[in-house]
C-alpha cells in the first residue's frame, strides 16, 4: 500500500512539475541541431551554450498566460521552417511585459546568448507571416548585438519607419550605435520581401574598441552592409538577442496588434566554413569574395 501511495504521490508531483513553453525552448535549443548549432563554443564566464530569455521575470510569471510567447514548432503542424522539421516561434501581444519592461513602456520576448568576442561568424533566418503588422510609432527591434551593460546596443535590427521617404515602410533595417559610428540606419529588406518568406542573415564581425574592427551583413547571400572601425566601447561584452522587442508602446493610441515572427537556422562559428552554409545554398568562397561597390 505504501508503495502504491508513493507512486501516486510521485505521479501527482510530476504532473504539477511541468515546463511552460519558454522553459521548453531554453532546454531544447541547447541540443536541437535542427534549429541551432555551434553555440557550444559561446562561453559566458565559464558556462557554454547558455541561452536565456532577456527578462527573467517571464519565467516567474503564470505559465498559462504566456504559453504563446515562445515555442518550438513543427513543419507537420503547418508552421514555416527554413530547413528540417522545426523552427522557433515568437509572439508578442499587447500586455506581454514583465519586470523592468512593464515599468518602462516595453513589450518583449527575446532569446539571448552571451558572449560574442574577437572575430566570428553567425547566422539566422527570419520569417514574418503575411499579416505581420507595421506598428509605427511603436519601435520594433528584431535582433540586437548588445553590450552586457547600459550602453546602447552596438547594432540593432528593426522593423521601422522610413524617415527618408517619410513612410511607415517597415522592412528590416540595421542601426549602429552613435558611440561607434554615424548612427545612420541602413535598410536591408523591404517589407514586401519580409512577408511570407524566409530571409537569411549572415554576420561577420570583429569586436574591438580599436579602429581595426568591422561588422558585415549579408542578406540572402549578398553583402549589403559593412561598418569599419571600432565595434564596441572599451570594457563592453557583446550579447546576441533575437525575437520581438517593442518599445515606446504608449506612442500608440490604444493597444498595438499582435506580432508573430519565426526564426530558424541559428548558427555560430569562428569561420565561414564552419557555419556549413552549403545546405542553405551558399558558398563561403563566393561570400568572402564579395565587396560593396
Amino acid at each position: 500500500m505504501k508503495k502504491i501511495l508513493g507512486i501516486l504521490f510521485f505521479s501527482i508531483l510530476m504532473c504539477n512539475y511541468s515546463f511552460g513553453e519558454a522553459e521548453k525552448v531554453l532546454k531544447e535549443i541547447k541540443k536541437n541541431k535542427d534549429i541551432a548549432r555551434g553555440f557550444n563554443k559561446v562561453d559566458e564566464y565559464g558556462q557554454k551554450n547558455k541561452w536565456r530569455v532577456v527578462n527573467k521575470k517571464i519565467l516567474k510569471s503564470d505559465k498559462n498566460k504566456r504559453k504563446h510567447i515562445l515555442q518550438i514548432v513543427d513543419k507537420s503542424k503547418g508552421h514555416p521552417v527554413r530547413l528540417g522539421n522545426q523552427s522557433i516561434r515568437f509572439e508578442v501581444r499587447a500586455g506581454d511585459s514583465w519586470g523592468w519592461d512593464s515599468r518602462n513602456d516595453r513589450e518583449r520576448v527575446e532569446l539571448i546568448i552571451c558572449c560574442f568576442n574577437k572575430t566570428h561568424w553567425n547566422a539566422w533566418s527570419i520569417y514574418l507571416p503575411e499579416d505581420f503588422p507595421i506598428i509605427f510609432p511603436t519601435k520594433v527591434a528584431m535582433g540586437q548585438f548588445h553590450n552586457d551593460g547600459d550602453n546602447p546596443p552596438e547594432f540593432m535590427f528593426q522593423n521601422q519607419y522610413d524617415k527618408y521617404s517619410k513612410s511607415k515602410a517597415g522592412g528590416y533595417w540595421v542601426t549602429p550605435a552613435e558611440s561607434i559610428s554615424d548612427h545612420i540606419s541602413k535598410k536591408l529588406l523591404d517589407q514586401k520581401d519580409m512577408l511570407g518568406k524566409w530571409n537569411d542573415i549572415l554576420i561577420n564581425a570583429k569586436w574591438t574598441h580599436k579602429e581595426n574592427g568591422f561588422f558585415k551583413i549579408w542578406i540572402n547571400g549578398k553583402l549589403l552592409y559593412e561598418h569599419k572601425g571600432k565595434t564596441l566601447l572599451k570594457g563592453d561584452v557583446i550579447e546576441h538577442q533575437l525575437g520581438i522587442y517593442r518599445s515606446f508602446v504608449s506612442r500608440t493610441a490604444g493597444s498595438d496588434p499582435t506580432q508573430i515572427a519565426y526564426y530558424d537556422e541559428l548558427r555560430y562559428a569562428r569561420s565561414c566554413k564552419k557555419l556549413k552554409l552549403k545546405d542553405l545554398g551558399y558558398s563561403c568562397k563566393e561570400i568572402e569574395g564579395q565587396s560593396i561597390k
